[in-house]
């Protein structure tokens, strides 16, 4: 029987990242339904090291950036409650090894698997990384002769020095199965590798709705606009909910961590996982700047805009494109459409077949084992 290893960027994220803890949870799930063994490699990723999650002021910052120190002293208190309430779910709802892994001791450790699959999300992206992270590439001793996959690996935007091409190009030799999440990466991709390269979905929507039931927590609002402001405080999206929920006699609930946007609307900074899941489960509309937020507003059939955010648009405009909701983008400076309901009929039509392409690669990949091409192990 073929026994899994997961590893991506997971419990260890900066911000305490909804999406990053959930697409593992979802895939670690979509695995059990179908009867695959599998284990999350507890894995901290080389750019994590020297981060404090709980405590994110005590972490030096950037040169240049003491205003980033003053904003997590500000929010100290609620980011600690935050912090347990992701910690207790990850011992709750994660299925991990034993063994807290960094690079070094993950090198030549013995792990009981015969596949390894390098999950979703910016795993890829030598930006976020801070350089290609070998073990997301299976580029360590330890996982030599196992069958190497990427699932809805991710490498944000595709300005590679040369060096760095010819990097990922080798890296890429040692991986016997290729999927990218975003069709913009996956061709990237198939330009530095003979292999063939897929885009598949994140695994955050490979589940229905009510396959997350028995880890929501409902709130206690009701008949609200779902304001979900990640990484960039976008203000315009938040008058923009303000406008929709009057238009509509919602209130407006927002979940970010700018505990200072909370002035005439509900800001929540540190609701735990069951909580995020709950908020979205029973919006009445979303808007949202997050790859994730969009994820879930589909999930759970929500009307919603999508709000840029720069250079990590790629993600948003690559799912909306396959759902046939492209109107739903909004780039900068853009008003607010007032657009029909969405036909989640016709869209899951969309979304199905894209899981069907995604389920396809994962258990071909799974079945079919390693290629043995040559290992490219630094």
């Amino acid at each position: 029987m073929t026994n899994v290893g997961i590893i991506s960027i997971n419990r260890y994220s900066k911000h305490l990242n909804y999406g990053a803890a959930l697409h593992t949870f979802a895939f670690q799930r979509y695995l059990d339904k179908h009867g695959v063994e599998n284990t999350i490699i507890d894995f901290m990723p080389r750019f994590m090291k020297g981060y404090s999650m709980k405590y994110p002021f005590l972490t030096p910052p950037p040169k240049r950036r003491v205003a980033r120190t003053a904003f997590w002293l500000v929010n100290a208190a609620p980011n600690l409650v935050k912090y347990q309430k992701f910690m207790k779910f990850f011992d709750l709802h994660y299925r991990s090894t034993a063994t807290k892994y960094d690079e070094e001791s993950l090198r030549n450790a013995i792990l009981p698997f015969d596949t390894v699959i390098f999950e979703a999300d910016v795993i890829w992206s030598p930006h976020t990384t801070v350089g290609f992270e070998n073990a997301y590439f299976g580029n360590l001793p330890s996982m030599q002769g196992m069958n190497k996959i990427s699932y809805a690996a991710s490498i944000g935007y595709t300005r590679f020095s040369e060096e760095r091409q010819e990097q990922f190009r080798e890296l890429l030799k040692g991986v016997d199965h290729i999927s990218l999440r975003e069709v913009p990466g996956a061709e990237f991709a198939q330009e530095f590798t003979d292999k063939p390269v897929t885009a598949v979905l994140d695994p955050t929507l490979l589940l229905d709705a009510e396959d997350y039931a028995d880890v929501c927590v409902k709130p206690p609002e009701k008949g609200y606009v779902l304001v979900y402001n990640c990484l960039k405080n976008n203000m315009k999206m938040v008058r923009d909910a303000q406008k929709i929920a009057a238009a509509r006699g919602l209130d407006v609930v927002e979940i970010s961590v700018y505990i200072h946007n909370k002035r005439d609307h509900t800001t929540h900074v540190s609701p735990g996982i069951e909580q995020f899941l709950g908020y979205f489960a029973n919006a009445d509309y979303v808007l949202t700047n997050a790859f994730h937020g969009l994820c879930f507003s589909t999930v759970f059939k929500k009307d919603f805009l999508a709000y840029a955010r720069g250079t990590k648009d790629s993600r948003v405009t690559s799912l909306l494109g396959l759902l046939g909701l492209d109107e739903h983008f909004m780039p900068p400076k853009t008003h607010a459409p007032d657009l029909p309901p969405i036909d989640w009929d016709e869209v899951y039509v969309k979304l199905e077949e894209q899981r069907q392409i995604s389920r396809d690669f994962l258990f071909n990949a799974i079945n079919a084992g390693p290629r043995f091409d040559t290992e490219a192990v630094a």
